[in-house]
């Protein structure tokens, strides 16, 4: 069997148990029996395959599935709980459910849109590797910016997805700073010969934990900033927090006032202006005066000359 029909399989099995968790071996027989992976048409998973397919899973993901042997035996995903605190894991899991569904719906893929990431996903394998070998990466970057690409020495230190692109947090090593790389502006990348110490200190979640988006300025400190949402606007900014830090503190009949203790940042502005006129920022009074500011501009441009 080909590698990468054996690695559909792991994929396939990963998520089948993490969905139902507490499944027994003789309902995932049943789901094989149906899936379209299933090539041979089996019946089942035969026991000695099962087992190998685990021990494979963790050595690939480090996913641990487990058997309950109390009462009817059923399959778990150890440390469920654990893993759904994990934003990376999360991910991944929930890479694999969207995976699954497209081998699944042969026919129709045409009626299941996704969104996709404008490049540098061929770049991710060999900055993980270089992050896990702690080794210097020669890349060679052109941002919109720029007129030509220029080369820079980082150190990998971590991977953020941010509006469907890739980012690279890293510190340039003959500048001693810290910068984002965007993957898709990322022209050619190199593993140098060069290693490097990660510092124990460094923290990913923590360093972007003040942020929205991939922009940290050292010299923009977190603050309390307080929105009011209308036009069922604020039911979206419930569902799907604009901050982990989000509060809603007064709710009305008719809209709802949030705050949130972040970086008042470029990528920030730039989530609120997509609400147009259903937000309001309320506080503070330099960052609502900024929006003014924009939002004159706007009209401006708009004007009939």
């Amino acid at each position: 069997m080909k590698q990468s029909e054996l690695f559909r399989r792991y994929i396939w099995l990963v998520d089948l148990i993490y969905r139902n968790d507490g499944i027994t071996r003789d309902e995932i027989n049943r789901c094989w029996s149906r899936s379209r992976l299933n090539d041979g048409k089996e019946d089942e998973i035969p026991e000695r395959t099962f087992h190998r397919h685990k021990v494979a899973i963790k050595d690939l993901f480090d996913f641990d599935i487990v058997c309950d042997r109390h009462g009817e035996k059923t399959y778990h995903i150890a440390h469920r709980d654990t893993l759904k605190q994990d934003g990376a894991i999360e991910w991944l899991l929930n890479s694999f459910a969207v995976n699954n569904v497209l081998s699944e719906c042969h026919g129709f893929q045409h009626r299941i849109l996704l969104e996709s990431v404008p490049g540098g996903q061929q770049y991710l394998m060999p900055i993980v590797e270089a992050m896990r070998d702690s080794k210097v990466l020669s890349l060679s970057y052109q941002s919109f910016r720029m007129e030509a690409p220029k080369p820079y020495e980082v150190e990998p230190y971590c991977l953020k997805i941010y509006k469907q692109r890739w980012y690279l947090l890293g510190r340039i090593t003959d500048r001693d700073v810290m910068r984002t790389f965007a993957l898709d502006r990322i022209k050619d990348i190199k593993q140098t010969d060069k290693t490097f110490l990660m510092p124990d200190s460094f923290d990913a979640e923590k360093y972007f934990e003040n942020t929205i988006g991939i922009i940290v300025d050292d010299n923009s400190p977190p603050q309390t900033i307080k929105i009011y949402a209308v036009n069922g606007q604020q039911d979206y900014i419930r569902s799907l927090p604009l901050h982990p830090t989000q509060q809603e503190y007064e709710t009305g009949a008719n809209g709802a006032k949030f705050s949130i203790f972040a970086q008042p940042n470029y990528d920030l502005i730039q989530e609120l202006l997509r609400y147009g006129e259903d937000v309001v920022v309320l506080t503070p009074k330099w960052f609502r005066d900024k929006f003014r500011e924009i939002v004159n501009k706007m009209s401006y441009n708009y004007s009939e000359e």
